[in-house]
Protein backbone atom coordinates (compact mmCIF):
# COMPACT_ATOMS: atom_id res chain seq x y z
CA UNK A 1 0.00 0.00 0.00
CA UNK A 2 1.77 3.11 -1.55
CA UNK A 3 -0.54 5.50 -1.62
CA UNK A 4 -3.59 6.65 -0.16
CA UNK A 5 -5.50 6.12 -3.75
CA UNK A 6 -4.23 1.93 -3.18
CA UNK A 7 -5.95 2.49 0.63
CA UNK A 8 -8.98 3.43 -0.75
CA UNK A 9 -9.13 0.96 -3.35
CA UNK A 10 -8.60 -1.56 -0.97
CA UNK A 11 -11.23 -0.46 1.58
CA UNK A 12 -13.86 -0.10 -1.16
CA UNK A 13 -12.86 -4.45 -1.47
CA UNK A 14 -13.54 -4.44 2.23
CA UNK A 15 -17.23 -3.14 2.25
CA UNK A 16 -17.95 -4.95 -0.30
CA UNK A 17 -16.83 -8.10 1.30
CA UNK A 18 -18.85 -6.62 4.39
CA UNK A 19 -21.93 -6.52 2.27
CA UNK A 20 -22.31 -9.93 2.25
CA UNK A 21 -21.69 -10.81 5.68
CA UNK A 22 -24.12 -11.93 8.59
CA UNK A 23 -23.83 -10.89 12.23
CA UNK A 24 -24.16 -13.86 14.29
CA UNK A 25 -26.96 -15.87 13.63
CA UNK A 26 -29.18 -12.78 12.22
CA UNK A 27 -31.15 -13.96 9.21
CA UNK A 28 -30.06 -11.15 6.96
CA UNK A 29 -26.61 -10.15 5.64
CA UNK A 30 -25.54 -6.21 5.83
CA UNK A 31 -26.00 -5.32 2.68
CA UNK A 32 -29.40 -6.59 2.78
CA UNK A 33 -30.23 -4.62 6.11
CA UNK A 34 -28.68 -1.41 4.42
CA UNK A 35 -30.86 -1.81 1.65
CA UNK A 36 -33.79 -1.42 3.79
CA UNK A 37 -32.55 1.28 5.64
CA UNK A 38 -31.62 3.13 2.43
CA UNK A 39 -35.16 3.70 2.12
CA UNK A 40 -35.57 6.00 4.91
CA UNK A 41 -32.47 7.66 4.56
CA UNK A 42 -33.30 11.96 3.41
CA UNK A 43 -31.13 13.87 0.70
CA UNK A 44 -28.04 15.29 1.82
CA UNK A 45 -28.19 19.21 2.16
CA UNK A 46 -27.16 21.35 -1.05
CA UNK A 47 -24.51 23.09 0.53
CA UNK A 48 -21.23 21.83 1.03
CA UNK A 49 -19.83 20.79 4.60
CA UNK A 50 -16.15 21.51 4.97
CA UNK A 51 -14.50 17.96 6.54
CA UNK A 52 -10.67 19.65 6.57
CA UNK A 53 -8.86 20.94 8.95
CA UNK A 54 -7.65 24.62 8.59
CA UNK A 55 -4.24 25.49 9.38
CA UNK A 56 -2.06 28.90 8.87
CA UNK A 57 1.54 28.02 7.99
CA UNK A 58 4.07 30.56 7.15
CA UNK A 59 6.03 29.83 3.83
CA UNK A 60 9.74 29.79 4.34
CA UNK A 61 12.83 30.72 2.54
CA UNK A 62 12.39 27.66 0.43
CA UNK A 63 9.05 28.44 -0.52
CA UNK A 64 7.66 25.35 1.32
CA UNK A 65 5.18 25.27 4.24
CA UNK A 66 5.17 22.93 6.79
CA UNK A 67 1.77 21.05 7.38
CA UNK A 68 1.95 18.02 10.24
CA UNK A 69 5.32 17.40 9.73
CA UNK A 70 5.53 17.46 6.17
CA UNK A 71 6.83 20.05 3.67
CA UNK A 72 4.69 20.92 0.83
CA UNK A 73 5.98 23.68 -2.04
CA UNK A 74 4.05 27.02 -2.65
CA UNK A 75 4.66 29.57 -5.46
CA UNK A 76 7.67 31.65 -4.71
CA UNK A 77 5.72 35.01 -4.39
CA UNK A 78 4.49 33.49 -1.04
CA UNK A 79 8.01 33.11 0.89
CA UNK A 80 7.59 34.78 4.20
CA UNK A 81 3.75 35.31 4.16
CA UNK A 82 1.33 33.18 6.33
CA UNK A 83 -1.29 31.21 3.81
CA UNK A 84 -4.56 29.48 4.73
CA UNK A 85 -4.01 25.29 4.17
CA UNK A 86 -7.07 23.22 3.74
CA UNK A 87 -5.47 19.74 5.14
CA UNK A 88 -8.35 17.35 3.76
CA UNK A 89 -8.19 13.28 3.78
CA UNK A 90 -6.21 12.76 1.10
CA UNK A 91 -5.58 16.50 -0.39
CA UNK A 92 -3.98 19.44 0.95
CA UNK A 93 -4.76 23.08 -0.54
CA UNK A 94 -3.25 26.62 0.26
CA UNK A 95 -5.06 29.69 -0.33
CA UNK A 96 -3.62 32.95 -0.19
CA UNK A 97 -6.65 35.13 0.54
CA UNK A 98 -9.37 33.36 -1.24
CA UNK A 99 -7.21 32.18 -4.46
CA UNK A 100 -6.29 28.95 -4.41
CA UNK A 101 -2.62 28.64 -5.15
CA UNK A 102 -1.81 25.28 -4.55
CA UNK A 103 -3.16 21.65 -4.46
CA UNK A 104 -1.12 18.34 -3.10
CA UNK A 105 -1.91 15.55 -3.17
CA UNK A 106 -1.19 15.08 0.86
CA UNK A 107 1.28 12.73 2.55
CA UNK A 108 0.67 9.41 4.69
CA UNK A 109 4.23 9.31 6.02
CA UNK A 110 5.97 11.91 8.52
CA UNK A 111 8.49 14.15 7.12
CA UNK A 112 8.58 14.04 3.36
CA UNK A 113 7.95 16.71 0.96
CA UNK A 114 6.20 16.67 -2.03
CA UNK A 115 7.48 19.71 -4.35
CA UNK A 116 5.46 21.18 -7.72
CA UNK A 117 8.51 22.63 -9.77
CA UNK A 118 6.24 24.77 -11.38
CA UNK A 119 6.45 26.62 -8.14
CA UNK A 120 10.11 27.77 -8.74
CA UNK A 121 9.38 28.93 -12.22
CA UNK A 122 8.80 32.26 -11.10
CA UNK A 123 12.03 32.35 -9.54
CA UNK A 124 14.09 31.22 -12.67
CA UNK A 125 12.12 33.78 -14.81
CA UNK A 126 12.07 36.83 -12.36
CA UNK A 127 15.79 36.22 -10.76
CA UNK A 128 16.71 38.10 -7.52
CA UNK A 129 16.06 41.19 -8.88
CA UNK A 130 16.53 42.87 -5.30
CA UNK A 131 13.98 40.67 -4.00
CA UNK A 132 16.53 38.64 -1.75
CA UNK A 133 15.10 35.23 -3.14
CA UNK A 134 18.49 34.10 -4.86
CA UNK A 135 19.23 30.97 -2.63
CA UNK A 136 15.89 29.51 -4.17
CA UNK A 137 17.91 28.83 -7.16
CA UNK A 138 20.81 27.51 -5.08
CA UNK A 139 18.70 25.05 -2.99
CA UNK A 140 17.38 23.50 -6.32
Amino acid sequence: MGTLAELNEMNDQWDQQDEARRIRSRPRTIGEYFAAEELLLVPLPEEPFETGRLSTPRADRYSQICVRMNRYSVPVRLIGRTVRVMLRASELVVYDGREEVARHERLIARNDSRLDLDHYLEALIIGDSGTGKSHLLIAL
